[in-house]
């Protein structure tokens, strides 16, 4: 069905947004907020344990929130458009404060979505005696937004010799996840 692709398309986005900046979260750190190696090391502790917290946080509250709104789509949304929000940060504020609302906001809203795109995905199987083979394929655009985002945000950084533009090509995948998601028909 047509929203099962939205659906694959909505996860390749969100995976390619997220993987472009926090694979490079360290070389951000240290060429783009400008720190030396030991301050970037303590940046990336401090970003990792704000992440950790506010993703465990979201995950555990997000999926029950979701349940008795009885919808999936809606979650999955903010999370996308958090997430964009998140990776704004940075982008405005070059600075350790700028990398900290990143991990704060993005790490929220991916949190949320982490929790709650599974259940998106078995909504819109196209069959479900296949389930299997449905989530098999999506599972691919986890690789697709794995493998895609790190490149280009090498591609960018190698071609503009700035992350500047990463964060913006980031902001736009993270907001076409939740159009996909947005454009999705046959669940709430």
């Amino acid at each position: 069905s047509r929203d099962f692709y939205k659906a694959f398309g909505c996860r390749v986005c969100m995976l390619l947004s997220y993987q472009m900046i926090s694979v490079y979260q360290l070389y951000i750190v240290e060429d783009y907020v400008h720190q030396t190696k030991t301050e970037a090391a303590g940046t990336i502790a401090t970003m990792s344990i704000i992440t950790m917290v506010v993703s465990l946080t979201a995950s555990l509250i997000s999926g029950p929130i979701s349940d008795k709104m009885h919808t999936h789509k809606v979650p999955v949304i903010i999370a996308s458009l958090l997430f964009a929000i998140g990776t704004a940060m940075p982008w405005i504020m070059p600075s350790v404060t700028g990398m900290y609302l990143y991990a704060g906001i993005a790490g929220f809203g991916y949190g949320v979505y982490s929790a709650i795109d599974q259940a998106l995905n078995v909504d819109v199987l196209p069959n479900k005696e296949e389930a299997g083979k449905g989530l098999g394929i999506l599972n691919l655009a986890t690789t697709l937004g794995q493998a895609v985002g790190p490149t280009i945000t090498s591609v960018v950084k190698t071609t503009t010799g700035t992350y500047t533009p990463a964060f913006a090509i980031s902001i736009v995948m993270a907001v076409c996840a939740a159009v996909f998601v947005l454009r999705i028909q046959k669940v709430k």
